[in-house]
């Protein structure tokens, strides 16, 4: 018979305690690091693998935040389009984005998307997701040959994209053989937008006056979105124009471009492009050019949501009649602070 004594019993129960207490910690690190890999692997992960790609998100219209007041842009208060936020926007379920683009690495219009999209992130704007679509070989291009103000507006970037929340789209243009236009550009890439609904391109370089109000051209009319017999609107849209995305023959685009990708058999995709009627009263305004605004400060009427701007003949934005010039350069330069848009070897 053997004894057990009290000495043992106790060491036999510490040990026990001690084997216990170092599983459940272990078990603690293994999941806290499942989840940590988890995160990772979610910000890693290209928008057409998101949760949720493919399907519809119901947005839900927040608190209406202002933008620039009316008053410093001289243009009369925004009345919407005859109805309020919450009534013009309810109901609307889908999944959609804005969209800018650039296949010319110009530092200037780098800078003018970026302030776009952090305009877009501090409103409170119902559409979440943003996007900057380039040619994929911008991130291969030594700072030699990009020039130096260049490679500091990617490098300004690609911190804003996390800070912001932009989806950067690096699209590979080497298996084309052409050399890449805005137009080609969104040919190779429109296989990104299958997840959405719709996606809205604003050209870039411009000013946003009014992020809540940009909302309105995708939420205050139906939309074309995919053909489909029974509904009127996919086909014989009043507020949106079909206009086809020919990029062989048509090396820019419209500024602005309603997007929509669907999947076809045989792993073939569909894109329909529309511009937007600028003919209907209250919708063709909510985005337009220096001479749209200063026909509305003409008339008293309100303020567009975006104004893209023009080039002159040396690819510089032009600033005559361009009453927001000031305005945008100098938002611009905060975002990019310390670059020298005008300097001719950037």
């Amino acid at each position: 018979m053997v004894l057990v004594t009290s000495s043992t019993v106790s060491a036999v129960v510490s040990v026990g305690v001690i084997c216990i207490f170092t599983l459940l910690l272990f078990l603690s690190g293994y999941v806290l690091q499942q989840q940590s890999v988890k995160n990772i692997q979610y910000a890693l992960r290209p928008p057409d693998q998101r949760p949720g790609a493919g399907g519809g998100s119901t947005f839900q219209r927040p608190g209406r935040k202002r933008g620039p007041s009316d008053s410093d842009l001289g243009l009369a208060a925004d009345p919407g389009i005859a109805q309020e936020d919450e009534d013009r926007h309810s109901g609307h379920e889908g999944n959609y984005a804005y969209l800018q683009l650039l296949s010319d690495p110009d530092p200037s219009n780098i800078c003018s998307a970026i302030l776009f999209f952090k305009q877009l992130a501090a409103s409170e704007t119902v559409v979440q997701d943003r996007l900057f679509m380039y040619p994929e070989e911008w991130d291969r291009m030594p700072s030699s040959k990009l020039g130096k103000t260049t490679s500091t507006a990617l490098s300004i970037l690609r911190t804003a994209s996390i800070k912001y929340g932009i989806w950067l789209l690096p699209i590979d243009m080497s298996g084309t053989g052409r050399t890449p236009t805005d137009s080609r550009l969104l040919r190779q890439g429109q296989v990104q937008f299958m997840q959405y609904d719709s996606v809205l391109y604003v050209q870039t370089p411009g000013l946003l006056l009014d992020p809540t109000k940009l909302d309105d051209v995708l939420l205050s009319r139906p939309l074309p979105l995919r053909h489909n017999k029974d509904r009127v609107e996919s086909y014989n849209n009043e507020a949106w124009i079909p206009m086809p995305l020919r990029s062989e023959r048509d090396p820019d685009l419209p500024p602005v471009y309603l997007i929509t990708v669907n999947s076809l058999e045989n792993r073939r995709v569909e894109a329909r492009t529309h511009i937007p009627n600028v003919a209907l009263p209250g919708f063709g305004r909510i985005v337009t050019g220096p001479s749209g605004v200063k026909k509305l400060k003409k008339e008293h009427g309100p303020k567009p949501a975006y104004v893209y701007f023009e080039h002159d003949r040396d690819g510089r934005v032009k600033w005559a009649e361009n009453s927001l010039f000031g305005t945008w350069r100098s938002q611009q330069s905060e975002v990019c602070e310390g670059l020298d848009f005008d300097d001719d070897t950037s």
